[in-house]
């Protein structure tokens, strides 16, 4: 490749990173980071870190159910300076950005074809899917990253065979897995590549496979023994019953079904006269474009790695039948695949559509990924109005942002134990040291259990708050709380709220 275009084509793939990380943070502008359930247990567990308290998750509680290696990146990244929960927004756009780049500089490597590596970087960069979820405090945007990397790295082991690759590949292999649970996928995908790769005896194979498991397997090994130590299980309480097999590829095909479709163009309209005059021209020129640049097809070794880590990816959920995957769940379960299916399209593409391909056909590939990477644009500027309308998700929402409640605590951070009808959203304003507690809200007798449990903590000579909301952000299913503790002798009001009210008990001097 010639000095110049080489230079230019390093910058096209800066400038697709950068639109990347843009499309992430453009959908924070009013309401900030996306904050999901879990990213409450994240946040929470790397302001513990940063307190010296260990793994804890946002209620104080022993930290089991999700990985380590998210909230020790958002701990480090803060500096004992920032709260995680400000770096977390930046730290995954960074990181799908990253993700784009590293996805360009391979495939700047393994293809001929300069337009499938513009083609591929370009339709990761714009995945509106993959910046959706980007956009919320999860751990989704390293783990992706992370798999890219590890898959790259199989890809360079087995096609040089050295051994310094292969070290790479287990190292983030390790903390994808550090990052997920569902890493075990990953770990699975290498070693099945490593077992079956060609031109080595089996004993090497078994040995390089098993080393790849030693490295790659030894920290998880570490966490599910403290894990079980601490807690008495691995994993902690997974809850809920697995759907039915058909749910699951019925629910896997809607979401690959809407990946795939998801495009508009709303400038152009389509009547059958525009397709059969644009499609030809479209066509002529892409086949010049396409033929000139090529020298030889690559391999098939990347569609290999890549497309069988997404088929055992899609096969373990077949296997664990997560019951998160109903819903909105498929999508997050499914987007570490999105990457990989984009780089096995363009590999297939570049070595079937070498010198021996009709030129027509080419150039129809050629317009045909041009307008559905072209029709990626209107679905990130929908996805961005939705998320600065509605909020990227869940607690960085309308709802929340005008809350007197969720203000007046960051103004007056709490210290001690927290009750709280909405405990969660607590936690994540407050930034101090604290330990939520939520009461059970569908067991009768709720505002006796209530009581029992702040008379046990006054009992213990814990000084404790109590933040109660109005309104359930869910449903509104509260009718009790409020009342009760207005009219309980060992409460005082701290603060009268529009949206709630601030109650606090100091500890008892007998």
């Amino acid at each position: 490749m010639p000095e110049r275009r080489s230079q230019d084509l390093d910058l096209m793939l800066l400038a697709a990173a950068a639109l990347g990380a843009v499309l992430v943070l453009a959908r924070h502008v009013p309401y900030g980071v996306g904050l999901h359930w879990d990213s409450g247990s994240y946040v929470g567990a790397a302001r513990y870190l940063l307190a010296g308290a260990g793994f804890r998750d946002y209620a104080g509680a022993i930290y089991v159910s999700s990985t380590p290696f998210y909230p020790l990146l958002l701990a480090a990244l803060s500096f004992d300076v920032l709260d995680p929960l400000s770096v977390a927004g930046p730290v995954n756009a960074a990181l799908f950005g990253l993700t784009v780049f590293v996805v360009g500089r391979y495939l700047r490597r393994r293809l001929e074809s300069r337009f499938l590596v513009v083609w591929a970087t370009l339709a990761v960069a714009l995945a509106w899917p993959l910046a959706g979820q980007a956009a919320i405090a999860l751990a989704g945007a390293t783990f992706i990253l992370l798999v890219t990397l590890t898959l790259i790295n199989t890809d360079a082991y087995l096609a040089d065979g050295r051994t310094s690759s292969l070290v790479r590949a287990g190292v983030c292999a390790a903390l994808a897995w550090q990052t997920r649970y569902a890493g075990a996928a990953l770990l699975a995908a290498v070693i099945i590549m490593l077992l079956v790769q060609r031109g080595a005896r089996p004993v090497e194979r078994a040995l390089r496979a098993a080393g790849f498991a030693l490295l790659a397997a030894a920290p998880m090994a570490w966490w599910l023994v403290r894990n079980r130590l601490l807690s008495g299980t691995f994993t902690g309480p997974r809850g809920g019953a697995g759907i039915s097999l058909p749910e699951l590829v019925r629910g896997a095909g809607e979401v690959l079904g809407a990946w795939a479709a998801s495009f508009d163009l709303p400038l152009v309209e389509w009547p059958a006269v525009a397709w059969l005059g644009l499609l030809p021209a479209a066509a002529a020129v892409g086949g010049v474009l396409i033929r000139r640049q090529w020298r030889r097809p690559s391999d098939w070794l990347p569609c290999y790695v890549f497309g069988g880590f997404a088929l055992i990816c899609l096969a373990s959920l077949v296997i664990t039948l997560p019951p998160a995957f109903s819903g909105g769940g498929a999508a997050r379960f499914l987007a570490p695949v999105y990457v990989p299916l984009v780089v096995t399209a363009a590999c297939a593409l570049d070595r079937s559509l070498g010198r021996a391909a009709p030129r027509a056909a080419a150039g129809a590939v050629t317009a045909a990924l041009c307008l559905w990477t072209a029709g990626q644009v209107e679905p990130n500027a929908r996805e961005i109005r939705r998320a600065n309308a509605e909020g990227a998700h869940g607690y960085a929402s309308p709802f929340w942002a005008p809350s007197e409640t969720l203000q007046w605590i960051r103004g007056n951070q709490m210290e001690g134990r927290i009750l709280s009808n909405e405990a969660m959203v607590v936690s994540i304003h407050n930034y101090a040291s604290a330990i939520p507690g939520e009461v059970n809200r569908h067991l009768p007798g709720a505002e006796e259990n209530m009581a029992a449990l702040l008379r046990g903590w006054r009992a213990e000579g814990h000084t404790y708050y109590v933040v109660w909301f109005a309104d359930d952000w869910f449903t509104r299913r509260h009718d009790f709380g409020m009342a009760a503790l207005r009219a309980s002798p060992d409460l005082e009001l701290v603060a009268e709220l529009a949206d709630g009210a601030v109650f606090k008990s100091a500890p008892t001097t007998d």
